[in-house]
């Protein structure tokens, strides 16, 4: 079958899904994206339940926009917005009675979405609450043990009962030279590396622990692993488990705090080779557990660490990851988020897993995609600004108006301040090599000429390579264009 026939077939599967239904898109990201992909697949109207406050200019007959003005970390939002559609408003109770006065309309929730329904409308692609529990950091391990998984020690301490001092003995034990990372887990949804500290003295893990120990029932204390942050989705089939290609995870270190700095995701590096089939290899054999044990459908994320020793799991999320957007942009053919909502809905899409993998991994390795992005709260921008960039060694710098730029740095309004943006040229930037140093000398350009005040940072770096070329993502083309 070519791949212009599997398109085809995938689309009419999910035209039989969604075609000449009314679709409520409760919450999520690229919304006016997903509206585009439901009108091509013939749904009747869209109505847009967004968590900002902004609607953009929309055909009425396509897509109603009602934003709900909630803003925050993830954690908030999410609540927010479950409580926002849990309890409606009278405004938000009369939209949806006008839009779909039948109850008739299908519902399709953000990728946290726990609520199995809205307004009696049954949430297509509602996680079960044994598929979320599976994401808790501090009771990952025992899937490690149960798969005989090469694993992290960890010591799990119950964050409401125990002693400062029984975590700071526990890391002295493990830290193995630079520093531990304590995760803290609980009710709210831990996104963003919100609850992820490094701690390397006691004077840094006391003031962890004051952080913690309020906002988490449980605190995993595990040693700091150097190395490239890297994270491979698997989708769960009912015939078996599709695997797709390993993402960095750009997540600079502050050198002056105990925070990450989550910067989204990039598919420029490539992981040794047996890395990455030890990578693939493992969320397969995830996948098929999950699917044994719970049930599950769709996509989940296995995240670690491309250590000297090989990759080393750190957890697993049991939803569409963030990082599905390099697979989106590699393949925009495929609306690859509306085919999570028919796989966790149990709707036949009429491919194997097989099938699937071999056409997503495929793209991904052949176009290289990053979504990098930071939120900064020293400033608050009224309005867009831009630059081309181009990098020199480690700086980063504008460039000139005669010279082929690498990439763009941006910085826009954001919902709590600013939000700073790098795009980087897929056919400028060598494929192969890490993102995160490129990330931080561009931010630092940032700091100095916008005042978007992120300080210090450092990039994870790979462990097997030593010198300039090997540590930053090299430039293809810096000399031809210099």
């Amino acid at each position: 079958m070519t791949m212009d026939h599997q398109f085809r077939a995938l689309s009419e599967r999910l035209r039989g899904l969604f075609g000449g239904r009314k679709v409520v898109l409760a919450g999520g990201t690229r919304l006016s994206r997903r509206v585009q992909e439901l009108q091509h697949l013939g749904a009747d109207r869209t109505l847009v339940i967004s968590t900002d406050d902004s609607a953009p200019l929309y055909d009425p007959q396509v897509a109603t926009w009602l934003p709900l003005g909630i803003s925050g970390l993830i954690a908030m939002e999410q609540m927010g917005l479950e409580e926002a559609l849990s309890s409606p408003t009278p405004e938000l109770a009369g939209a949806l009675r006008e839009f779909d006065p039948t109850g008739d309309a299908l519902v399709i929730g953000s990728h946290y979405m726990t609520l199995p329904e809205v307004g009696g409308r049954p949430v297509l692609n509602c996680r079960q609450p044994e598929w979320v529990a599976l994401e808790n950091k501090t009771t990952i391990d025992s899937l490690w043990r149960d798969l005989s998984v090469p694993h992290a020690p960890a010591a799990v301490f119950d964050a409401g009962s125990e002693s400062f001092t029984s975590l700071w003995e526990a890391s002295t034990l493990l830290d193995n030279g630079w520093g531990v990372v304590w995760s803290g887990d609980g009710p709210a949804i831990n996104g963003g590396a919100n609850f992820v500290r490094r701690v390397r003295t006691r004077s840094e893990a006391r003031r962890v622990f004051r952080h913690l120990a309020p906002k988490c029932d449980f605190i995993r204390v595990m040693p700091f692993l150097e190395g490239i942050p890297v994270s491979v989705h698997g989708i769960v089939f009912p015939d078996g488990t599709a695997v797709l290609r390993p993402i960095e995870m750009v997540v600079p270190r502050r050198t002056e705090s105990a925070r990450f700095l989550y910067a989204g995701c990039a598919s420029f590096y490539d992981p040794p080779a047996h890395i990455r089939d030890e990578m693939r290899n493992l969320a397969r054999r995830v996948g098929e557990q999950l699917r044994t044990t719970v049930g599950y459908r769709g996509t989940f994320t296995l995240d670690g660490v491309a250590t000297a020793d090989g990759f080393r799991p750190t957890e697993i999320n049991t939803r569409y990851g963030g990082a599905m957007t390099c697979f989106e942009d590699a393949l925009p053919q495929v609306p690859i988020a509306l085919v999570q909502v028919a796989l966790v809905a149990g709707y036949d899409i009429g491919m194997t897993s097989m099938e699937f993998e071999d056409m997503l991994v495929g793209a991904a390795d052949a176009n290289r995609i990053s979504s990098i992005g930071a939120n900064v709260k020293a400033v608050s921008p009224t309005h867009e600004v831009e630059r081309p960039v181009v990098w020199t060694e480690w700086a980063c710098r504008w460039a000139h108006e005669d010279e082929a730029p690498h990439g763009t740095l941006r910085l826009r309004p954001g919902r709590i301040g600013g939000r700073l943006e790098l795009d980087l040229f897929q056919d400028m930037v060598r494929s192969g090599r890490a993102a995160a140093p490129l990330v931080v000398s561009a931010f630092a350009l940032a700091d100095q000429d916008w005042c978007t005040g992120l300080g210090r940072l450092e990039p994870a770096l790979a462990v097997a390579e030593s010198d300039v070329d090997e540590l930053m993502a090299v430039v293809e083309q810096a000399a031809v264009t210099a």
